[in-house]
């Protein structure tokens, strides 16, 4: 039970770290586009992407003094920056298609049948390959967007397609090793152990477990809530609006967005001080979260703004819901013992459409409801 669960955990370890690898892999990805590019000097051992001259660019520059740079690209810079890595760590990184450019970026078998996931909506694709030299595969799909279609007009991409995807490989070879040394040394230990010290390790290893799931959840609570309010931050719940609006979609259902602010808590902060608005923040996001319903979820996204996504929730009960969030705030006014003020909220909801690309689209609508709200004397509710 025990060198299982170790397993599991090292092999979730293991993904993560192979996540964030992508995720750099992408943000340098997209420097690199953002610059169209980046010239190195064209020195020994430094040659022309020859697949650029293909496309009919030309790669090489001469500049005042004989000296010649050339371009690298957003993909020959991954693979010469996994060169690298390879060298140092150990770990490789490609980016694979299943209509490549670059001979050298077809997928092998268990990337191909990756690409079967992504197919069917999968986000992410990882798995231990054994053998001599074990690794962790970890493969994360890339899609189609306007600026891909400069390169790739001709393979019969759209927009939103996957057109390949960022394959890692990390050596698991000391890990697997490490796995097995301990595996031996549990069973030694456990074939050592006998009457009242069989029982003892038994209750302080599962002590230990309870302790570790304790602390991971703790973490996890953490990692997703605002420490202000106790809500959903920012990051987690633009993570679940984007599992919501999927969802949705699949289910043809109508998903309903609500945006809130606090009306003038500029004001409040200015006249009162930030502890005083702090504890604003605390009490309407007690308020609200006491008034939404079961199913829904409430977040903060900004300073004084809030959240509230609600599936399966037509435009009649959108409009009641949100009713019931501003009045639950105003009907009774705040304070610190000291002083009281009264609250308002302006509140602009949106319901999805067949037509949305994306939830940004529902999220845009939303928010200019909310502008037309407080342009239209705040302490009311808009839809968009």
């Amino acid at each position: 039970m025990l060198y299982t669960r170790t397993n599991t955990l090292m092999y979730e370890r293991v993904r993560e770290q192979a996540a964030t690898y992508a995720d750099l892999i992408m943000h340098t990805k997209m420097w690199n586009y953002d610059y169209g590019g980046v010239y190195v000097e064209k020195r020994r051992g430094v040659d022309s992407n020859a697949y650029l001259r293909q496309l009919g660019v030309n790669p090489d520059v001469k500049v005042a003094g004989g000296r010649t740079f050339t371009i690298r690209n957003h993909a020959i810079m991954i693979e010469e920056i996994s060169h690298r890595s390879e060298k140092q760590d150990g770990v490789r990184f490609r980016i694979v298609s299943l209509k490549p450019i670059d001979p050298a970026n077809v997928p092998d078998k268990l990337e191909t049948a990756a690409f079967d996931q992504f197919a069917r909506g999968e986000r992410e694709s990882h798995f231990q390959q054994k053998g001599d030299n074990p690794s962790f595969r970890y493969l994360k799909p890339l899609f189609v967007e306007q600026s891909c279609l400069e390169c790739h007009t001709t393979q019969g991409y759209k927009v939103g397609d996957v057109i390949g995807a960022i394959s890692i490989s990390i050596p698991m070879t000391t890990l697997v090793r490490e796995a097995r040394a301990n595996k031996i040394l549990i069973v030694v230990a456990a074939v050592l152990t006998i009457g009242l010290l069989v029982t003892l390790i038994y209750i302080l290893t599962w002590r230990l477990v309870i302790k570790l799931d304790e602390v991971q959840k703790r973490l996890k609570k953490l990692a997703s809530t605002d420490e202000l309010t106790g809500l959903k931050n920012r990051r987690h719940i633009m993570k679940r609006l984007e599992e919501e609006f999927e969802r949705a979609g699949r289910l043809q259902e109508t998903l309903c967005l609500i945006i809130l602010d606090i009306d003038h808590f500029k004001r409040i902060n200015d006249t009162h001080g930030h502890p005083f608005g702090d504890l604003v923040l605390k009490r309407v996001a007690k308020r609200l979260q006491e008034a939404t319903r079961r199913y829904d979820t409430i977040g903060r996204i900004g300073g004084e703004e809030f959240l509230v996504i609600s599936p399966g929730t037509n435009a009649e009960e959108a409009l009641h819901l949100a009713e019931r969030l501003r009045t639950t705030v105003s009907q009774e006014p705040m304070g610190d013992g000291e002083k009281d003020v009264t609250i308002t909220l302006s509140a602009g909801f949106a319901l999805s459409k067949p037509g949305d690309r994306g939830s940004e689209t529902l999220m845009k609508r939303a928010d200019m409801a909310l502008y037309r709200a407080k342009q239209g004397g705040r302490n009311r509710v808009e839809e968009g």
